[in-house]
């Protein structure tokens, strides 16, 4: 092997370490441990045994890692490289890749998957479209400004904010850029263009993803799915490693491949979806079409999405009662116990308990909804069997992170005796009516949240709150839910709007102010049919991104997925409503 330099090490053991003494004798320890009148046994005097000679060949390769491979994954290269295996193999990096026998390169994907690093589009939060094609990026790369129009504002193409490193590795793979309007910035900077100059995008790698930002399709796929192909994806490169010895490119591979190579690595990657209000009421529209067309109707056209994440909530606001009326009691509100293989349908997760209706057929029915929800394994938060059971929070671990689900009503004192107390069943009461009690609610929240925070949760909080039918939060609802963000919670979302209502990033918190209907039929305006499943994205143990999936009721009884044109319409709207 030519390119190889072999070392012959010789190793010398001795089996005895001392010289002969002036009179020759030969010792090596006590008397009676292996020797005889001090020699060694069969030897005679002055006689020293050495081991046979061992000789040890050590291949050293030289490795060349490119400029634009990322500077964090060259870095896990050289370490994995620089391991010590026992495998006589020594890899030395070199600066010059023509002296070099392995190169290692950013390419398009090849080889093992584990050697893989992506990139996304993205654009402001509160941006109304959601989809971008590879082959308009490439032409807009090329200097073809017109072709991203809809991103740009007032007819001005839009301006790309790319790093420096993000830029090398699209130059390798596209060549040069040629539109004037891409612009290198330090990192700091690509956060600032797209949250603060309006018609700004970027690329950015993977674990760049911020909750600020809307991950766009590229051709019709998310970065964000957790069973994307990588091969489908056109911003997902490989490692490729070349050389002109194929057997030190194999030893190089070989020590390479047992890791992983990825700024995406989908077991750190854990979904939740979030959802407004669900009442299957037997007594109003949703009820009489579920006895029509069967229990699990209103979910048919949504299920695979709400199905489709590690954990799926549903604010359940209702008690099943046997027997539960077809005749519309409103405000009372109850389900047939039937009903509950609808929330299997829809893989339900957990059921939170904060409603406004839960006693709505007296503490003995929820009891008994309690019930089944204990012997089907359906955990609940924000409510229980008492008091002390309702401040408990719902855990679930997920890639070795912990998110706790806890909820509060501050809606109780004008409801229908929705509070739990120190002995009966009800929700969490965060009494917003009297400032004394309020702010021992607080205190008491305040403590459960700091503990879980410092046990290492994910905080995810909801609130029934005030019901208002408009798209903005009241002044009252803002400070209180920015409340609960200063106090640890991760993500707040509340659970009492019928209507969709606006979103805020306060401090490092997200705040969705209302979800709107899920499953529940209220009039025909186009705000109570309106509704969102906001799926939370977290990875490795970080929120990283919240997708607005957007709904419409159908027939006030089936919610489907919006039309782009109702799409458009609602998040104009809730972006109106939010607070930026």
């Amino acid at each position: 092997m030519a390119s190889v330099l072999t070392a012959m090490v010789l190793l010398f053991y001795l089996t005895a370490c001392n010289f002969l003494s002036s009179e020759g004798s030969f010792e090596t320890g006590p008397a009676g441990q292996g020797q005889e009148n001090g020699k060694i046994p069969g030897s005679e005097k002055g006689q020293l045994l050495v081991q046979e000679e061992e000789t040890r060949e050590i291949i050293i390769a030289k490795a060349w890692i490119e400029d634009p491979v990322p500077e964090s994954l060259a870095k896990e290269i050289i370490s994995v490289l620089a391991e010590d295996r026992g495998d006589d193999i020594q890899v030395d990096l070199v600066d010059n890749f023509e002296e070099a026998d392995v190169k290692i390169e950013i390419d398009s994907i090849s080889g093992p998957e584990n050697f893989l690093w992506v990139l996304a589009p993205v654009v402001s939060f509160f941006s109304t479209f959601d989809d971008i094609s590879s082959q308009d990026l490439k032409k807009f790369w090329t200097g073809d400004d017109s072709v991203l129009g809809y991103i740009g504002v007032e007819d001005q193409a839009p301006l790309l904010d790319l790093s420096e490193e993000t830029y090398r590795v699209l130059e390798k793979v596209w060549g040069p850029g040629l539109s004037t309007n891409i612009q290198i910035v330090e990192a700091a900077g690509v956060r600032a263009g797209i949250t603060e100059v309006p018609g700004s995008f970027s690329i950015v790698p993977f674990g760049h993803i911020e909750k600020e930002y809307k991950v766009l399709y590229l051709d019709g796929v998310s970065v964000l799915d957790k069973d994307l192909e990588p091969g489908d994806y056109p911003l997902a490169f490989g490692i490729k490693i070349t050389g002109k010895d194929i057997e030190l490119v194999d030893i190089v591979k070989n020590r390479l491949e047992p890791a992983s190579f990825t700024n995406r690595d989908v077991e750190k990657l854990a979904t939740i979806n979030m959802t407004g209000v669900t009442a299957l009421a037997r007594g109003k529209n949703i009820g009489a079409r579920m006895d029509e067309f069967g229990i699990l109707y209103p979910a048919e056209q949504i299920a695979g999405i709400l199905r489709d994440a590690d954990i799926t909530h549903i604010s359940n606001e209702i008690p099943f009662v046997e027997g539960c009326s077809q005749e519309n009691r409103f405000p009372l509100l109850c389900s047939l116990p039937a009903y509950f293989a609808l929330l299997e349908y829809v893989g339900t997760d957990v059921i939170e308990l904060t409603g406004n209706h839960l006693n709505d057929y007296g503490l003995d029915w929820l009891l008994y909804t309690l019930d089944i929800y204990d012997e089907e394994g359906l955990p609940y938060f924000g409510g229980g069997r008492d008091l002390e059971q309702s401040y408990e929070p719902v855990i679930f671990e997920i890639g070795g992170y912990k998110y706790a689900f806890l909820g509060r009503n501050a809606f109780g004192k004008n409801g229908l005796y929705e509070w739990a107390t120190g002995d009966t069943p009800g929700a969490a009461p965060l009494n917003i009516w009297e400032e004394e009690k309020r702010e021992e609610d607080f205190k008491k929240l305040e403590e459960i949240i700091g503990a879980l925070k410092k046990d290492g949760h994910i905080v995810i909080f909801t609130f029934q709150y005030q019901e208002t039918e408009r798209y903005s939060p009241t002044e009252s609802q803002v400070t209180d839910f920015r409340r609960v963000i200063d106090i640890g919670a991760d993500i707040v979302s509340g659970s009492q709007a019928h209507q969709p209502m606006g979103v805020e990033f306060w401090e490092d918190g997200f705040i969705n102010y209302g979800l709107g209907n899920l499953f529940f039929n209220m009039r025909s305006l186009l705000g109570l049919k309106q509704g969102i499943i906001a799926r939370h994205l977290f990875y490795d143990g970080k929120h990283i991104n919240t997708v607005l999936i957007t709904t419409m009721l159908e027939d006030l009884s089936q919610p489907r997925l919006t039309t782009p044109e109702e799409r458009i319409e609602l998040l104009d709207s809730i972006f109106a409503g939010s607070i930026k």
